[in-house]
């Protein structure tokens, strides 16, 4: 075995050792009881702080992206894991809305630190290796094992709230901690390094720019892929009102949180068994279809029988994130790779930030009925024109030109 090869198997590695500690979220399924419960702030409240939380990744994502392709992947991971504790330990210590919105702040800039830059430590490692035919496959083997730590995470934490409120996030900054630890035993892979021959913010302009404008199949899958993944964020969140109309238990909601990521998982790992089949794009326009259908459904005819639709949200964010992914990482060079990764997560929180006030106040003045068809219309509206705008591929891809 070689340097380059042993580098990789420990990298590798390592980066799911990470990626389980990471999303290993327990409070996550009961984040709006224990809003209610030890902070005393409502939905509403909630959702105002993710919307808080989403139009900071948009701030951050691009530059942050920016960061990771010149100072390295495994400085930027470690430093997104450091803040992910902090921010953690501030929402543990929380009791205002301004403290907990602070939280969340927090939080999104770890995100917006290891989004992007995860998938291309990864397509960096095998590439080193001569090995980047496996990519497909091990990012969604990663993204398949991130949903199934949130799945057991969340199976426990509804457990956990039962005996303590305080204690599925106190669990979360123990995992999170574990994870800091195997960013400092990563290894930085080697790639073609950017060079900044501009400021660093028309540096990431130019890039964001050749990202939506320069090839119209990439700005396509942006759009679409946008408007599809901020509806299921938002629908992760409306299943937790939505137990709460039903009466159920919070222990219920880590069980029900858990079986949509355990799904969203097993779509994750085996959908490049679907390439081939069917476009990218085509494979957005049927999960647009479905996700329309499932708000439509649960929002007319509420009962136990929508909860297997709302946990949809999650498969097919499972199997339609790493195509986007795909997508991409075929059609940009290294140097810019995280760059172009982040720009395509941004636009899901330029979405996701107005959709998440307007769906907390509609639920706030309404009920958990009206969000869910407020969700359908938004997305049907929205999704149809965003599909229509996606041009036909050229025969011959181009690849985005290091800037």
């Amino acid at each position: 075995m070689t340097n380059a090869q042993r580098k990789a198997a420990r990298n590798i590695r390592m980066l799911q050792i990470y990626t389980v500690c990471a999303n290993a979220i327990f409070v996550l399924p009961v984040l709006v009881p224990y809003y209610r419960d030890v902070i005393g702030l409502g939905f509403r409240e909630f959702m105002i702080g993710e919307a808080v939380f989403s139009a900071l990744m948009i701030a951050m994502e691009v530059p942050t992206g920016w960061v990771s392709d010149v100072w390295g992947r495994r400085k930027t991971l470690i430093v997104s894991a450091a803040v992910q504790i902090a921010g953690w330990a501030m929402l543990l210590r929380a009791d205002s809305f301004l403290e907990a919105t602070a939280a969340q702040a927090t939080l999104a800039v770890a995100v917006s630190l290891f989004s992007g830059t995860n998938s291309a430590f990864l397509y960096d490692t095998l590439l080193e290796a001569g090995r980047e035919g496996e990519y497909r496959m091990r990012e969604g083997g990663r993204m398949g094992l991130a949903l199934c730590a949130v799945g057991i995470a969340s199976l426990m934490g509804g457990v956990l709230y039962g005996v303590n409120p305080v204690l599925p996030l106190a669990a979360t900054i123990v995992f999170v901690s574990a994870g800091f630890l195997a960013t400092l035993a990563m290894a930085e892979p080697a790639r073609h390094a950017a060079s900044a021959r501009k400021n660093p913010f028309a540096d990431m302009a130019e890039t964001f720019r050749y990202a939506v404008h320069g090839h119209a199949e990439v700005a396509g899958i942006i759009l679409l892929s946008a408007m599809l993944f901020a509806t299921t964020k938002m629908m992760l969140w409306a299943q937790q009102p939505y137990y709460i109309m039903l009466g159920m238990r919070e222990e219920w909601f880590g069980v029900l949180t858990a079986a949509g990521f355990f799904l969203g998982g097993a779509a994750s790992a085996f959908g490049h068994r679907l390439d081939g089949k069917i476009s990218n794009v085509g494979a957005l326009k049927i999960m647009m279809a479905w996700i329309v259908g499932v708000c439509v459904t649960a929002g007319l005819w509420p009962g136990y029988h929508a909860i297997p639709l709302l946990l949809s949200g999650s498969i097919v964010f499972g199997a339609g994130w790493v195509r986007v992914q795909a997508a991409i990482n075929k059609r940009v060079s290294s140097a810019r790779r995280a760059t172009i990764l982040s720009c395509a997560s941004l636009m899901v929180h330029v979405f996701a930030m107005p959709l998440l006030v307007l769906t907390g106040l509609t639920v706030d003045r309404h009920d958990i009925h009206a969000g869910l068809m407020l969700l359908a219309a938004l997305l049907g509206v929205g999704g149809t024109i965003a599909a229509l705008t996606i041009k036909r591929r050229d025969n011959k891809p181009a690849v985005l030109p290091d800037v």
